[in-house]
């Protein structure tokens, strides 16, 4: 019998995280609270927050991380930041494509950081592997 393809407790992880920020992002402006409507921060927490949920999808991979596993998240994950930002309007909320690009600089950010260090770590000691088993 094959195994999964993910840990089922970091895959849990992970869509409990992704389901807490897409609610976030849908409460209606004028309910945010004031302080959270900073200039200039929300890019920041857009690019953290989907920078978290790509770690968090990258951890719970059982396989090696791979360029196709990379490009697979890098799509899915950039699909459901669209998707986050074109439903924002049905609850009074701004779709911004600009919160977009910040969500791709951050999802872009960790699996490059990923990817090069699973290469050093590979030239390093071939026989080690980042988030998968050896």
């Amino acid at each position: 019998m094959a195994k999964p393809t993910f840990n089922l407790k970091w895959l849990t992880i992970a869509t409990l995280f992704t389901a807490i920020v897409l609610l976030l992002t849908h409460i209606p402006q004028d309910v945010m609270p004031s302080g959270l409507q900073v200039s200039g921060l929300d890019k920041l927490a857009h690019a953290l927050a989907y920078g978290a949920i790509t770690i968090l999808f990258v951890v719970s991979l059982r396989d090696r991380f791979s360029l196709l596993s990379a490009a697979a998240l890098f799509f899915a994950i950039s699909a459901l930041g669209a998707v986050d930002e074109l439903t924002q309007p049905l609850v009074n909320r701004t779709a911004s494509p600009f919160d977009w690009l910040a969500d791709l600089v951050g999802v872009t950010s960790v699996l490059l950081l990923f990817y090069i260090t699973r290469f050093k770590i590979r030239r390093l000691n071939p026989q080690k592997s980042l988030c998968g088993e050896s």
